[in-house]
């Protein structure tokens, strides 16, 4: 229990941040809106993914097709309204991802986003029912909202509407197989990992 509270108080930490450089840029921010993911956080995501495989070169006159890879995790975790949790959760599924590569493994020039997006989608989804799972409701307004404000998990139609200009929904049920196929279906994270986590990595994310 001890190791579990010190763990959400860094994500805290990490959320409470965010909120404040928010709070600053704009005074009337509606406190139930979605926030952003701390930049931190997306930059820390980058860096993970441009260490996970190396890439295969593209053809000699042939141009870059993928989007550039701060843009598509700024993107996607905005569009879907990742929170801090979930994020952490994901992370921790691409060093799994990554360690059951085989040694000689080389990506494709869109094999990072399509393990970014997997990643994010498995997530979303072993969080839902969790006790970390009211992070992602981003507000608890009985109101009527705006069919994309209303906080819903993520499901891979919805990800694929996410992701239209990038992958069909039939490629985002193969990459997501092919992502729970990597890390073996070993989906469960408990507390004790995530706080392991976050000590090894606490001057990445200055917590």
């Amino acid at each position: 229990m001890i190791t579990f509270t010190i763990q959400q108080q860094n994500l805290k930490k990490m959320m409470i941040t965010n909120s404040i450089v928010h709070e600053k840029k704009d005074q009337h921010f509606n406190k139930n809106q979605y926030r952003p993911l701390p930049s931190i956080l997306t930059d820390f995501f980058a860096f993970k993914l441009c260490d996970f495989i190396p890439t295969r070169p593209l053809p000699i006159g042939s141009k870059r097709t993928t989007p550039e890879l701060v843009y598509f995790i700024l993107k996607i975790t905005s569009q879907a309204r990742i929170s801090c949790h979930i994020a952490v959760v994901a992370l921790i599924y691409i060093e799994r991802c990554k360690a059951a590569l085989p040694k000689n493994a080389i990506g494709d020039q869109d094999t990072i986003h399509r393990i970014f997006v997997a990643s994010l989608l498995v997530a979303s989804k072993y969080l839902h029912g969790t006790c970390w799972g009211a992070s992602q409701r981003v507000t608890e307004t009985t109101e009527p909202q705006a069919e994309d404000e209303v906080p819903v998990w993520l499901n891979n139609a919805r990800m694929a509407n996410i992701c239209s200009r990038f992958y069909t929904l039939q490629q985002i049920n193969q990459l997501e197989l092919s992502f729970l196929n990597l890390i073996k279906f070993e989906c469960f994270v408990n507390p004790i990992e995530v706080q392991d986590y976050l000590v090894r990595h606490r001057e990445d994310l200055l917590l």
